[in-house]
């Protein structure tokens, strides 16, 4: 279905939106032979009631996500079907997260397909999952050969997501999941405890998460920041341990993750975390879903109040 607006009876923002998709969607400012759309702003809080008829359709809605997913049932329309449809979300946030860290990194140009058709969903959140895959200054072998993303284009990524109402937030690792760079052992040994664990109360590791923190604060309009730290089943038994001794998981686990809270705090950042580890660590099996796991009250009580608790669903 053809579709047209007029830019004179909408909001700023949509009418920059409906630019955007109208790079690869049959939209028009101008009439023709498209059917004429019109919007009007709702009350109910995340719903969108679209209304078409023979001569022209009128999207309710909330907010952006809400107008542009309306928009996107009517292109699924075929030409001359007339109804009304509903739809609500209980959610606030509704996103995805692409992997950009393992096989291939996305170009740009795919990473925006995928923005114009998570607006036509209804969507106002996007993570980029880059363990290593961005060219962080003065760190040439962070991402080496691997494809990693300049500043520039992922600045150009959250431009154009926000043009889409779209939220682009950085999700990386600040303690496991960190193979790609600890391999390049002259370049990062004194922050290595293990093959992908980073070395816990090494000056040098604050120092280098500072400025991976620094880099995403800069390049991105979102304060939200995932700092990762899920999977760390080694922590503490590699270098630390030779250095440090024994220390329990949980504990090393929360001073480590106070340190890079203290960060982005400072750095003016929100932080959110993978808590998987709390659950397995609290299992005598080593398991996510153990029943029967305990986090010591103590534990539950250090973790810092500023890191939002992410739940990772493994099944």
């Amino acid at each position: 279905m053809k579709l047209s607006y007029d830019t004179s009876n909408i909001p700023p923002t949509l009418a920059a939106a409906l630019e955007v998709l109208g790079d690869e969607y049959p939209l028009s400012g101008t009439s023709g032979d498209a059917l004429p759309v019109t919007w009007a702003h709702g009350e109910a809080a995340g719903a969108v009631r679209v209304e078409v008829t023979a001569d022209g359709a009128q999207i309710t809605y909330d907010a952006l996500p809400q107008a542009l997913r309306g928009l996107g049932l009517l292109l699924g329309l075929e030409a001359g079907a007339t109804g009304e449809w509903d739809e609500g979300s209980s959610f606030k946030t509704l996103g995805l997260m692409l992997d950009c860290s393992r096989n291939a990194v996305m170009t740009v140009a795919q990473v925006k397909k995928w923005l114009r058709q998570m607006a036509l969903s209804g969507y106002n959140m996007l993570m980029l999952y880059t363990e290593d895959t961005y060219q962080l200054p003065g760190e040439p072998m962070f991402g080496y050969g691997r494809g990693a993303y300049t500043k520039e284009e992922i600045q150009d990524v959250d431009n154009y997501a926000a043009a889409l109402g779209i939220e682009v937030i950085p999700c990386i690792q600040t303690l496991g999941h960190l193979e790609q760079i600890l391999k390049w052992r002259r370049a990062y040994g004194a922050v290595r405890d293990t093959s992908g664990v980073v070395l816990v109360d090494e000056p040098q590791t604050y120092a280098l998460i500072r400025k991976m923190l620094q880099f995403w604060s800069s390049s991105v309009r979102s304060r939200r920041v995932h700092i990762g730290m899920d999977e760390t089943h080694d922590l503490g038994r590699g270098r630390y341990m030779d250095r440090f001794g024994y220390k329990r998981g949980f504990d090393l686990f929360n001073e480590h993750l106070a340190q890079v809270v203290q960060i982005c705090t400072d750095e003016g950042l929100e932080p959110m975390i993978w808590s998987d580890m709390y659950f397995r660590m609290g299992s005598q099996t080593g398991d996510y879903y153990d029943l029967q796991s305990k986090v010591p009250a103590e534990v539950a009580a250090a973790i810092p109040r500023a890191s939002q608790l992410v739940y990772w669903d493994y099944y």
